[in-house]
């Protein structure tokens, strides 16, 4: 782009040698003309400001459109405002230092993709009161995702990632520590090897998880052979669903219960769960399950199904 015939569209050559002219002099003749016709197109918008790759430790102050690649040190909690904004600080490190990365409202959960030692390239950040910020329309990209380590062969004294699944739950108990005894509440994962996992902080994390569930912890340190999560540790469990498929061979209501075979299979729901099963979503309380169930019978008699259903506590619940 000529930015001088660019300029031109805005000034007459007069005004446009004068605006050059006050532009050297302001910054006392130390200034081509050539870089004082760049300056000035920048603040008229014709120059649009170039991302620029730093290492943390050499990002200025106030810099905008930065990009770096770090490595993730730390994960922090979703932060909700009284305002209603929410934030959420990734810790990031390279060769050169540290530094906080601020993600903020919708951007929070680019963290749900990210793990304790994930490798990023972050783009469109800026600095601000000696923080980086993910800005508008930035974004961040994982180059290399961090590995499990395997659970039968964990180096004492390690910080690790590892997943598996909960095969048992403890519970809370006294477990002794270098500096004293502690309370914690422990739990059994396996992934061919079997492992004990200890929460000492954020136990209230633990008390959600079930037999069955698929776990990942990131951050937990090997102490005598055993997972010790802190809070610095993060916790993601998922909880699978099993599809329940095939055809419908028996259906009928048990007092306020539906019992549903399914492929040789005997499922019984409630009574939600049971008018979910029929397509009901809304019924008043007046009216009973068995009512509706012989309306609906002869319809899902012999019918193929395929439909997501999860065990929680002793019921069978039905996924949307």
């Amino acid at each position: 782009m000529d930015l001088e015939n660019e300029l031109q569209k805005s000034f007459t050559p007069e005004q446009l040698e004068e605006e050059i002219e006050q532009k050297i002099k302001s910054f006392h003749g130390f200034l081509t003309r050539e870089v004082a016709i760049k300056l000035i197109g920048k603040e008229k918008g014709l120059l649009k400001q170039e991302d620029k790759t730093y290492k943390l430790s050499e990002i200025p102050k106030g810099e905008k459109k930065i990009n770096f690649g770090a490595r993730i040190k730390k994960i922090w909690p979703i932060a909700t405002y009284s305002s209603g904004k929410q934030s959420r600080v990734v810790e990031v490190q390279d060769e050169s230092g540290s530094q906080t990365l601020i993600l903020w409202n919708q951007d929070v959960d680019i963290a749900k993709k990210l793990r304790l030692n994930d490798e990023i390239l972050v783009k469109g950040a800026y600095e601000k009161s000696g923080e980086l910020h993910l800005g508008y329309s930035g974004n961040v990209e994982v180059t290399k995702k961090a590995g499990f380590a395997d659970l039968g062969s964990l180096d004492e004294n390690s910080t690790v990632h590892v997943r598996g699944t909960i095969v048992r739950i403890e519970g809370y108990d006294e477990f002794v520590q270098v500096n004293g005894i502690k309370k914690g509440f422990s739990f059994i994962i396996s992934n061919g090897s079997e492992r004990r996992c200890v929460v000492f902080q954020g136990v209230d994390r633990a008390e959600k998880l079930q037999v069955g569930d698929e776990i990942v912890i990131e951050g937990g340190i090997v102490r005598t052979g055993v997972i010790e999560i802190e809070d610095s540790a993060r916790i993601l469990f998922r909880r699978p669903c099993e599809m329940l498929i095939g055809e419908v061979g028996k259906i009928e209501c048990d007092g306020d219960k539906l019992v549903v075979e399914v492929e040789g299979k005997e499922i019984i729901f409630d009574r939600i769960n049971g008018l979910k099963f029929i397509g009901v979503r809304e019924l008043a309380d007046d009216i009973s399950l068995s009512t509706v169930v012989k309306l609906k019978k002869s319809a899902l008699l012999n019918s193929r199904i395929a439909i997501k259903i999860e065990q929680k506590n002793d019921e069978i619940v039905i996924r949307d």
